[in-house]
């Protein structure tokens, strides 16, 4: 049986992070810092991703940071040169980039070991080039400028620094709980099975591959 008290006690560290997250804008920080808050929050989420990689399935992937470039640019460019609504390029972002992980990880899970580093380092580098050198597309080192704000959701409006914080901090929230629950299943408990030993997890009739798969489809 849960002790109680132990239990209020754990969560209140949690419940007094999120009133501070929630009470912060209107603590009469400058734009700019609030701005730095912003990206550190969206860089939290591209962690978890990372972390379900390397923390629960032992697999160091060096191509994390080319995954959130073509997420960033996919984005950037629908909303920007098609004129795309925001809440409709985000869902065929995450779709279009869950397939390019797939198609990498078809590749890249076939080695191990140190093999499986260098692939993935140099399949990140390719990516950053091609960004960098697309310049008719991705307008190279000057990078894209101008991108409209996500567009309203009903009366929420999101032209203010202010409700574009309260918005990454919505899908940082999204994306604990989720992952949480995931890490906390049975298909978590499949990754660190995966983790500690591959043999012994093909052994017991567990799908290596199919579950590397999964994970990408995560990130």
């Amino acid at each position: 049986m849960v002790n109680r008290p132990n239990l209020i006690w754990r969560i209140v560290p949690y419940l007094a992070l999120l009133v501070l997250a929630i009470v912060l804008p209107h603590l009469g920080i400058s734009n700019y810092y609030l701005h730095v808050v912003i990206m550190s929050l969206i860089f939290a989420i591209a962690v978890y991703g990372l972390n379900l990689m390397e923390g629960y399935l032992g697999l160091l992937s060096l191509v994390q940071a080319g995954f959130f470039g073509i997420g960033a640019y996919m984005s950037a460019l629908l909303t920007l040169k098609l004129g795309m609504s925001f809440w409709l390029a985000l869902p065929l972002t995450a779709l279009a980039t869950m397939l390019v992980s797939v198609l990498i990880g078809l590749i890249s899970f076939r080695t191990r070991g140190h093999y499986f580093v260098i692939i993935t380092l140099c399949i990140g580098i390719i990516i950053n080039l091609v960004i960098e050198k697309w310049e008719s597309l991705t307008e190279g080192v000057r990078g894209l400028i101008g991108i409209p704000y996500p567009s309203n959701l009903g009366p929420i409006t999101f032209n203010t620094i202010e409700a574009q914080y309260y918005l990454v901090l919505a899908f940082l929230i999204m994306t604990i709980f989720v992952m949480k629950r995931l890490v906390d299943s049975l298909v978590g408990r499949t990754f660190r099975s995966i983790r500690n030993s591959e043999e012994l997890a093909s052994t017991l009739g567990i799908n290596v591959m199919a579950n590397k798969l999964l994970v990408v489809c995560q990130r």
